[in-house]
């Protein structure tokens, strides 16, 4: 069993300079494989997939992963490795887009490590993201409400 995976101070710092703009996701994975990234950003793509808004591969999540990854600490990196080593092992980097989605499944229902690192790691880099942030979830800033409307759900409204 592994520990939960939190982000160290330097991940966080890595994280904000790639978030503001002064970092750019490069084309080319600096940490994964090209193997390796093609997997996770599949992966990433299954777990938020665009619909009417964006997903993963909008936010860049994959890349995201990729760059806080190869500026970890070497016992995140090694746990990276690992994941991409259950990844190949249950045959996902050899399979096609529609046994993807059944890999993924079965990785969800058996609480794989490779499923719960990269479902943190996507939500977190796709929830920071202008794409999930702004766009997904229509934050407008530090702003304040004028008024503060009630909740309408009838099953609320009971004393």
């Amino acid at each position: 069993m592994h520990a939960e995976t939190f982000l160290t101070r330097r991940e966080m710092v890595a994280a904000a300079l790639f978030l503001s703009g002064s970092l750019r996701a490069a084309e080319t994975p600096k940490f994964f494989s090209p193997e390796d990234f093609a997997a996770l950003q599949s992966f990433t793509e299954i777990l938020i997939p665009t619909d009417d808004t964006p997903g993963a591969r909008e936010a860049k999540c994959a890349h995201f992963i990729d760059f806080v990854s190869q500026a970890s600490d070497e016992a995140t990196q090694t746990r990276w490795r690992q994941a991409m080593q259950e990844l190949r092992d249950a045959g996902f980097h050899a399979a096609t887009p529609e046994r993807h989605l059944e890999i993924v499944s079965q990785m969800d229902q058996s609480a794989s490590f490779a499923y719960r690192l990269i479902k943190q790691q996507n939500a977190f880099a796709f929830y920071t993201s202008r794409e999930g942030t702004i766009q997904t979830l229509d934050y407008k800033g530090n702003t304040y409400n004028v008024t503060f409307p009630a909740c309408t759900h009838p099953e609320h409204q009971v004393v």
